[in-house]
């Protein structure tokens, strides 16, 4: 059995979280040891995080501190991300922050009913560090809400 070395990070160019004009990322995830996880590894990659605990705190949260990008679970309490992204992209406030899920529920079904919802992307838990941050950097590359 050959060993295999850990994947490198790759060293992108961020602005530091601590600057205004740092990428701001909304993660709306349930479960606290992977939302802790997920925001700290994104932090040190130069992104101001903020999170919230399920749908319900997610949508209001997006109004009120209009992040660059939305990353979303799918199954959480009180409100799920199927309804929190549909009520996101309906919003004129909030419709053109990108929303990307991540989630460990990532059948046909759910990858399709978060298409339809509004989705901008899937990721599966846990997700490549490396191909989340690409994906950030693209969409908010593309919609110009860097600031």
């Amino acid at each position: 059995m050959s060993e295999q070395k850990p994947k490198k990070l790759k060293r992108l160019t961020h602005h530091p979280a601590e600057q205004d004009d740092a990428i701001r990322v909304l993660y709306v995830e349930d479960a606290e040891v992977i939302r802790d996880t997920i925001a700290r590894l994104l932090e040190i990659s130069g992104y101001k995080v903020a999170y919230a605990k399920n749908g319900q705190e997610g949508v209001k949260m997006a109004i009120r501190w209009d992040p660059d990008v939305i990353l979303m679970d799918l199954r959480m309490p009180v409100m799920d991300g199927f309804s929190a992204i549909e009520q996101i992209k309906q919003d004129p406030r909030t419709r053109r922050i990108p929303v990307f899920v991540i989630s460990a529920w990532s059948g046909k079904k759910e990858r399709t009913q978060a298409k339809v919802s509004g989705a901008d992307g899937f990721f599966v838990k846990p997700p490549d560090l490396n191909k989340l941050i690409e994906a950030i950097e693209q969409a908010v590359s593309a919609t110009g809400r860097r600031r």
